[in-house]
């Protein structure tokens, strides 16, 4: 009896670390948005000089959080966009290049601000959802039942390929048999 007060206990540890862990995330990204309409709102020409000194402290924080932002936005799955552009060399040559929105998040650009705001609301979006989910039954029943895939998932092997994707088929079905067995080992102790 007490073995199941301390699996309940661990189980609702993790639905409360789990839900923790993607708000904090949801509201890290708010705030980045936040900071970048202030920043946008601070370089108008008809900017107070409060507007403009809030634009400046909040421009130096998306630049001081730059990788931790774009590791937050870049862990939700959703892709950096590129801008392409011509950059001209010189006695009429040019050379096209891409600028990254993520990398880029304070420039002045209606396309690449747009985009950079876009990618966040997604990710945003992202982590909301997954913080609802860790109250969602379904989820963890998914979670139990699939777990070697989601275990693959959380050291990064790509199911995308041939072989990792056989070997994590493989490993899921015996982790099924397993629990199957072990279910009916269980079942068959209590009938004792």
């Amino acid at each position: 009896m007490e073995d199941n007060y301390i699996f309940i206990s661990l189980f609702i540890l993790s639905i409360i670390i789990r839900f923790l862990l993607n708000i904090s995330k949801f509201y890290y990204l708010k705030k980045v948005l936040k900071k970048q309409e202030i920043y946008i709102q601070g370089q108008f020409e008809e900017s107070t000089e409060s507007q403009k000194e809030a634009a400046g402290k909040a421009g130096d924080w998306v630049q001081e959080n730059q990788i931790e932002i774009k590791k937050v936005v870049l862990n939700t799955g959703v892709q950096d966009q590129k801008q392409s552009y011509m950059k001209p060399l010189g006695l009429g040559y040019t050379k096209e290049q891409s600028i990254s929105a993520l990398d880029n998040l304070l420039l002045l650009n209606s396309d690449i601000m747009g985009k950079s705001i876009e990618i966040m609301k997604r990710a945003k979006g992202y982590y909301k959802v997954q913080a609802l989910k860790s109250f969602n039954p379904l989820f963890w029943i998914e979670f139990i039942i699939f777990f070697p895939k989601e275990l693959s998932k959380y050291f990064g092997i790509d199911e995308e390929k041939k072989y990792s994707g056989i070997i994590v088929k493989i490993i899921q079905v015996l982790y099924w048999l397993i629990s199957i067995y072990f279910m009916y080992q269980s079942y068959i102790q209590t009938k004792l």
